[in-house]
């Protein structure tokens, strides 16, 4: 069985099990933590995730971020300016996309649709990299999640503490843990 497919099988016992009504909005958040290696595999198999939901009465919905960046400075109108000085960009830009992410992920937990038996994939965060942080994207959107939020996030977490892409020290963060160990034991 590779790795995305034990991956799967945590997910899926773990919707199996569900989860507390009462719970906060980061306590709905759950990281899915993968080797940065196997995004491309994780990609093709993405459907065995939203297979184990269904497979437990739960909605499944998707929104992937990869090209959030690439298109929102495709259309600013300091575009130009930033191609020729990228460092620019985190002289505020970096603010003005966090919230631009952010509200691409509101749109799609404040649908009518998103119940608390619907569980949004947000597939594509290891393109914020460098750009806009996770822990600010989760802190503007976890108050909104009725059902759950499944963050396919590669890395690694432990004791609660997140590293992206393994480049950047790790926040903390009250959010589920899904992942395997090396070993092939779940966790």
């Amino acid at each position: 069985m590779s790795k995305i497919d034990q991956l799967a099988a945590v997910f899926r016992d773990h919707v199996a099990v569900g989860w507390p009504s009462g719970s906060s909005g980061a306590q709905r958040v759950i990281m899915i933590v993968y080797d940065p290696n196997d995004e491309r595999a994780l990609r093709n198999k993405i459907d065995l995730f939203a297979q184990a939901a269904r497979a437990h009465n739960y909605g499944w919905h998707s929104i992937d971020l990869t090209s959030y960046f690439g298109r929102w400075l495709g259309q600013h109108r300091y575009r130009e300016g930033y191609f020729e000085e990228p460092h620019m960009l985190s002289a505020g830009a970096n603010e003005r996309f966090t919230q631009h992410a952010a509200e691409a992920v509101l749109s799609v937990l404040e649908r009518p649709e998103h119940t608390e038996r619907e569980i949004v994939g947000l597939i594509g965060v290891a393109s914020l990299f460098g750009v806009a942080a996770v822990s600010d994207l989760l802190a503007r959107t976890d108050h909104a999640i009725k059902g759950r939020l499944a963050v396919f996030f590669p890395g690694h977490a432990r004791d609660g503490r997140y590293r992206l892409l393994d480049a950047r020290d790790g926040w903390d963060y009250h959010a589920v843990p899904i992942q395997i160990e090396s070993s092939g034991a779940h966790q």
